[in-house]
């Protein structure tokens, strides 16, 4: 399709003529005006789909921040309906169109290059990330366009099964993985270490990030199909290249300024909307508090601190100031807001964002925060997957029985010592925290072998832990295993809007959000096949669960 490789091609031929100059005079022969597959190497396509389908602000802000992280109460109390578990049709309809475009573009490199001996491996990296973005948005809508859709025919495609989706993700990475070779020729006219800039080229990492997305998806599967689940994530394990070993590996979309499609991709959509906006939820609040029995950093002017708090705490949520914005009566506070508050709740002083606790300077950065050291991190890159989140579901599969090759302790104790490297916590500290057995505000505590009380199995640590990892990047993977298994022990919402959750008040699955539904132009535009799903999923509703949620 002649427009969607002018949409994706031209930014990404301004991008290469940025960072690489002509090879040869057959080059010139090339009109950048009229792109087409015969002409530009298929690579240019890869480069553009990686930034739009990542550093997008505004489908960040409101599928991601607004959607995700609201749900799963990373933060709270922005002025938007999902505050109250409401979508925004036009938020939804925006990322469905996106979405079909990013794949349409894949799709489009895959035709051009897979019988190209010069462009096996930016196939492989292809399919890759179309499992990553088509796994995306299984998890946000259920049943979606899979099999035919964005496949070159202009057909409206009929809808496949969750299950059927999930199925051949699975294999598409295990595939993929295997097909990668370190030793395969390069593209013809752009490197594709070039091209490729979340790993430069480097195709020992993709393996990496194939198979340890593959081990995410097994994981999925828990409470839906078991035995899938732990062929795959055992499978996973022992693919060729491994998973990610170490921070290093962290998967990352990295910033830089000659993305030239919006000034704020350099920025970062976390420092653009979370550190204005978003608010430590009280859930949040809880499940640090006390954990691990570490002291709170306190100063002269902290009022209204926790005696105790996990390490990560302060450094994930900033305490209030007058640089925040905090009237002077809050100032000196580390507080979070309950999620859902109703309207008439949301602008009273105590529960207003500036008085409150926002996301930390060491994600966004603040040189006015004078009670904080400046943070370098303001520019940090975007996690997309890290290292300890994999510890985290090695943990998770050998607490079940499942062969992982270390117990379940190992992994969980290798999870959360990456997590504090990477926020830089001392080590000590960290050793004291490995073996505390104090409680935060919901009974959980850290130490694996302590498990008396209310929501403290060692599945409730290493998803309570998980999520803490996860933050503020991966709050899609943490609303997927609240729906899952309804963990972390969370707050309910105070005030949902009536019919978009099934139960008010109620914890897990039946006061919360389950899914989004389809955008409304479905009803018309794909009449036909939008019926049938609905038939099939019962009703198109935040309430309908999607297949792997299926815990009771």
């Amino acid at each position: 399709m002649k427009s969607i490789i002018k949409t994706y091609l031209l930014p990404a031929l301004f991008i290469g003529a940025m960072t690489s100059s002509c090879s040869g005079f057959e080059d010139l022969n090339i009109n950048p005006t009229n792109p087409s597959p015969e002409t530009v190497d298929p690579t240019f396509l890869l480069t553009p789909v990686l930034i739009k389908s990542t550093l997008d602000a505004d489908s960040y802000q409101r599928i991601h921040n607004l959607y995700a992280d609201t749900f799963c109460q990373y933060f709270a109390n922005d002025k938007y309906s999902s505050n109250n578990c409401v979508p925004v049709e036009a938020w939804t309809q925006r990322y469905w169109e996106l979405h079909w475009q990013w794949i349409d573009a894949l799709n489009e490199l895959i035709r051009n290059a897979e019988n190209s001996p010069n462009h096996q491996n930016v196939v492989q990296i292809a399919r890759i990330w179309k499992a990553w973005q088509n796994s995306r948005a299984t998890d946000l809508w259920g049943d979606i366009p899979y099999f035919e859709a964005a496949n070159g025919s202009g057909l409206a495609a009929a809808y496949d099964t969750q299950e059927a989706i999930y199925d051949d993700l699975l294999k598409e990475l295990a595939d993929a993985s295997s097909k990668l070779d370190p030793n395969a020729a390069n593209p013809t006219k752009v490197e594709l270490a070039k091209a490729d800039i979340v790993f430069k080229g480097n195709i020992n990492r993709w393996k990496q990030f194939a198979n340890s997305l593959r081990l995410r998806l097994a994981i999925r599967l828990t409470e839906v199909a078991p035995e899938r689940a732990k062929k795959e994530a055992e499978a996973a394990v022992k693919a060729e290249g491994g998973l990610l070993s170490s921070n290093k590996d962290n998967v990352v979309m990295p910033r830089h300024k000659n993305y030239i499609f919006d000034t704020r991709y350099y920025y970062g959509p976390a420092h653009l909307f979370n550190g204005k906006r978003m608010t430590m939820s009280k859930s949040m609040e809880k499940l640090l508090t006390n954990l691990g029995g570490v002291a709170f950093p306190k100063k002269p002017n902290y009022k209204d601190v926790p005696e105790h708090v996990d390490p990560r705490g302060p450094k994930y949520f900033n305490v209030t100031n007058q640089y925040n914005g905090a009237a002077e009566e809050f100032r000196g506070r580390w507080k979070g807001v309950p999620s859902g508050l109703a309207v008439t709740d949301r602008d009273k002083p105590e529960n207003q964002r500036t008085n409150n606790s926002r996301i930390g300077v060491f994600f966004i950065g603040n040189t006015k925060e004078t009670d904080v050291p400046f943070s370098v991190h303001y520019d940090r890159d975007m996690i997309l997957m890290n290292y300890a989140e994999v510890c985290f579901l090695q943990a998770e599969a050998a607490a079940r029985g499942w062969n992982m090759g270390k117990t379940a302790e190992t992994l969980y104790n290798e999870g959360i010592r990456a997590s504090m490297e990477y926020m830089e916590i001392d080590k000590t500290i960290v050793d004291q925290y490995l073996t505390s057995t104090d409680k935060n505000n919901y009974g959980t505590s850290v130490k694996f072998s302590d498990v008396a009380g209310e929501h403290n199995t060692p599945l409730e640590k290493i998803i309570t832990q998980k999520y803490i990892a996860n933050y503020p990047d991966n709050g899609w993977e943490a609303w997927n295993d609240y729906r899952r298994l309804h963990m972390p022990y969370l707050d309910p919402f105070v005030a949902p809007e009536t019919g978009y959750v099934i139960e008010a008040g109620a914890h897990g699955w039946k006061g919360s959000v389950r899914r989004i539904p389809y955008p409304a132009e479905e009803k018309f535009m794909n009449e036909k096949n939008y019926e049938e799903v609905v038939k099939r999923i019962g009703e198109d509703k935040t309430t309908t669960r999607v297949w792997w949620d299926a815990r009771k």
